[in-house]
Formats: C-alpha cells, sequence, structure tokens
C-alpha cells in the first residue's frame, strides 16, 4: 500500500523539480538584458541559483539535478551557454519568424492577384458569348 503512494510522491517531487528547472531557464533568457528592476531581480535569483552548490534546500539546483538524474555541472554548462548565446539566438528567430511571414503574405497576395486575375478572364470571356 505504501508503495504506490511514495511512487506518487517521487513523481510529484520530480515534476515540481522539473518545473523549477525550466522556469529557471526561462528567466535566464528572457529576463538577461532587461532594464525592469523586478525582471532583473528574476533573471538574478535564476542565475544565483544555477551556480550555487547549496545541498541544504531540498530543491537547490544540485538536488534537482539529483532527482532528474542530470549532471550539475554539465546541465549549469549549457544554462550558461544558453544565456551567452541567447540574445543571438532570440534575433535570429524573431528575423526568420518575420521573413517568414513576409514570404507567406507574398504568396497569399499574388495568389490572390492571379485568382482575380482568372476570375476577370472567365468573366470577359462569358461576357463574350
Amino acid at each position: 500500500m505504501n508503495a504506490p503512494k511514495n511512487h506518487r510522491i517521487t513523481q510529484a517531487k520530480s515534476k515540481l523539480a522539473a518545473g523549477i528547472l525550466l522556469q529557471a531557464r526561462r528567466d535566464l533568457r528572457r529576463f538577461r538584458d532587461t532594464r525592469r528592476a523586478a525582471e532583473r531581480e528574476l533573471y538574478l535569483d535564476a542565475y544565483t541559483w544555477v551556480i550555487a552548490d547549496n545541498l541544504r534546500w531540498p530543491f537547490s539546483f544540485r538536488n534537482v539535478c539529483k532527482l532528474l538524474d542530470l549532471s550539475p555541472d554539465d546541465l549549469r554548462q549549457e544554462l550558461l551557454h544558453e544565456v551567452s548565446l541567447d540574445a543571438c539566438h532570440y534575433w535570429g528567430r524573431r528575423v526568420g519568424s518575420a521573413l517568414r511571414q513576409y514570404h507567406l503574405s507574398l504568396r497569399q497576395a499574388l495568389s490572390n492577384q492571379r485568382n482575380s486575375r482568372t476570375v476577370r478572364s472567365v468573366t470577359i470571356i462569358n461576357s463574350l458569348s
């Protein structure tokens, strides 16, 4: 009877740990270059949490990594590397997205133009008949 309960507790801890890690990753990416004090604090909290080697808090970075069976040093390096490249990747994605939207809009406009010419041609042919 305790085995299923323990399994559910372990699953819940793992989900919470994964959520904490995901939020830290988001905060590191999103608030890296912010000028707002509250957002800067979120970034600094996430950064401090990632670089800390504290094992006393149940959901410290090292304990989260242990719960999720991840290497703290490798994950720390990955997270901090993502932060250093974040601006380039962010703007690269934004420009790519804008270009795709422009391409689709242009394609749609040209398609609509072709369709309107076809409709006009059919109308003219029908009127001649």
